[in-house]
């Protein structure tokens, strides 16, 4: 699905995350729900968003 990205500052394809990716941004954020969460599927940029906020957290948080 092509949403904006904050980091590219473009629409840029995202996924859904994969069950780990959720174990780690829970442990990460502390965040309980992180069901509406997608991850920015260009190459080097794997940043985080939610499908209604491009900027839901403090700063900017990629997946490793």
């Amino acid at each position: 699905m092509a949403m904006y990205c904050d980091t590219c500052k473009s629409d840029e394809e995202h996924r859904p995350l994969d069950a780990e990716e959720k174990a780690w941004l829970r442990h990460r954020t502390g965040r309980k729900n992180v069901e509406d969460v997608w991850v920015c599927m260009r190459p080097g940029c794997r940043n985080l968003r939610t499908g209604f906020d491009k900027r839901p957290f403090a700063g900017h948080i990629r997946l490793p």
